[in-house]
C-alpha cells in the first residue's frame, strides 16, 4: 500500500436532477454542472472530488476538457506526491482551471487518508469533529418572507443564517431591519451576502446597520477585485468584511490581502482555489495572522466534504455553510451533510472524504464521460 501508483482515471460530467436557485434577482436560473473524478491506485485505492460549475444556456464541459490535458501527467505517478504535483499543474505560462486543479489535488487527499486509515480531518490534525452549520438562504420575496423564514431554520436549531438578498441596498436594509426587529434578542448569528453587488457608498451605508444589528459578518460587498475598496471598509466598518471568495483565491494573492488589510475574515473554497493543498496553506497562514477562514461549502455533497474536513482539522473556522436546498446537492449521496436539530455538523466517519457515492448513478446519468 506505500507506493500508491495511479494507473487510471475517470471523469464525469452530470447535469443534477434538481436544480438549485438562483442567489441575486436578476440573474436566471444557473444551468449547474457536477464534474466528477475518480483517481485510481495500482493497490486498489480509489480517491474521488467532485465540484459544480455555474453556466447559463448549456452544460459546462470546460473543466472535464482541462483533465482531459492534466491527466496524462498523473498516471505512473505516486498518489502521496500531493505537493510536487500541485506545484507542476499551478498555472505559469499557460492558465489552467483552479477547479480543474482542485478536482485531482482533493481526491489525492481522499487516497492518502484511506490508505492512512483515517477520515481526512484528523490526517490533517484534527482540531474537533464537529462545527456549527449556518443556513445560506435563497433569494426570497419580501422582508416578511425573511423573517418567517428565519423562524422555520430557528425551529430546525440553526442559530445562524446568511441571506442572499435582493442586493439593492435600500431593500436589503429593509430587510435586515425587519429580521432584527423580529429576532433580534435571540442571540442568532446573522450574516449578509450581496454578491459583490454594492458600490462604497452603498456598502458603507449597509454595513453601518449591520454593525448596529450585530452581524457576524457583511459578505462580497464590493467586486472581489477591489481591494482598495475592500481596505476602506475593513478600516470603516466595525461588521467583519469578507470578500466573494472567488476571483482572489492564489495563496500568494491571499497573502497580499491580509498583508494589506484588505478583509477581516478570508474567504476561499478548497474547490475554487486550486484543492486542499493550497486552502490548508491560507488557513494556517491566516492564522499567523490572527485571522479566521470561513471556508464556502456551497456545492456538491463531495465539494462540501472537502471544505468540511479543512474546518474540521483547523482551529480559525467558525461555521459550516449549510445550503438552505439539500437536495439540489446530494445527487448520488447514501451519506450527505446535514446539520443536526442543535445546528451542528458532525465529521463523516468513513476513511478519506468519507462519502459513499453511488458512482453507477452517475455512470448512468452522464452527459461526458472520459476513462484514461
Amino acid at each position: 500500500m506505500n507506493d500508491l501508483i495511479i494507473d487510471r482515471v475517470e471523469v464525469y460530467v452530470c447535469r443534477p436532477i434538481q436544480p438549485g436557485s438562483t442567489w441575486t434577482p436578476e440573474q436566471p436560473d444557473p444551468c449547474t454542472t457536477h464534474t466528477f473524478i475518480r483517481i485510481f491506485t495500482r493497490e486498489g485505492i480509489v480517491g474521488s472530488a467532485g465540484t459544480d460549475s455555474y453556466t447559463f444556456h448549456g452544460p459546462d464541459i470546460v473543466l472535464a476538457e482541462t483533465l482531459r490535458d492534466m491527466i496524462p501527467d498523473l498516471t505512473g505517478r505516486s498518489a502521496h506526491e500531493r505537493e510536487v504535483l500541485w506545484q507542476h499543474f499551478k498555472p505559469k505560462a499557460y492558465a489552467r482551471s483552479a477547479q480543474a486543479q482542485a478536482l485531482i489535488d482533493v481526491a489525492l487527499w481522499d487516497i492518502a487518508a484511506q490508505a492512512a486509515g483515517q477520515p481526512l480531518h484528523k490526517m490533517l490534525g484534527s482540531h474537533r469533529n464537529q462545527i456549527e452549520a449556518y443556513a445560506s438562504t435563497p433569494v426570497l420575496s419580501s422582508p416578511q418572507a425573511y423573517v418567517e423564514y428565519v423562524g422555520q431554520w430557528v425551529e430546525k436549531g440553526f442559530r445562524a443564517l446568511k441571506f442572499h438578498c435582493w442586493c439593492d441596498a435600500d431593500k436589503d436594509a429593509q430587510m435586515v431591519e425587519a429580521v432584527h426587529r423580529a429576532h433580534g434578542e435571540k442571540g442568532l448569528a446573522l450574516m449578509l451576502d450581496v454578491e459583490q453587488k454594492y458600490d462604497l457608498c452603498a456598502a458603507l451605508r449597509v454595513g453601518g446597520i449591520l454593525a448596529e444589528c450585530d452581524y457576524a459578518w457583511f459578505e462580497a460587498p464590493l467586486d472581489d477585485y477591489d481591494l482598495t475598496g475592500y481596505q476602506a471598509l475593513s478600516e470603516k466598518l466595525s461588521v467583519p468584511v469578507l470578500a466573494a471568495g472567488n476571483a482572489i483565491t492564489d495563496p500568494l494573492l491571499v497573502d497580499y490581502a491580509m498583508d494589506n488589510h484588505c478583509w477581516s475574515r478570508v474567504r476561499v473554497d478548497a474547490m475554487t482555489c486550486g484543492g486542499i493543498t493550497p486552502a490548508l496553506a491560507i488557513m494556517r497562514r491566516a492564522a499567523q495572522s490572527g485571522l479566521k477562514v470561513e471556508l464556502q461549502s456551497w456545492g456538491h455533497s463531495l465539494a462540501q466534504a472537502a471544505n468540511l474536513h479543512l474546518m474540521l482539522s483547523q482551529p480559525n473556522c467558525t461555521y459550516f455553510e449549510q445550503a438552505c436546498e439539500y437536495e439540489a446537492f446530494e445527487f448520488a449521496t447514501a451519506n450527505p451533510i446535514r446539520a443536526n436539530d442543535q445546528g451542528m455538523v458532525t465529521a463523516p466517519t468513513l476513511n478519506g472524504l468519507g462519502l459513499e457515492i453511488d458512482w453507477s448513478a452517475i455512470q448512468k446519468t452522464a452527459i461526458a464521460h472520459l476513462h484514461i
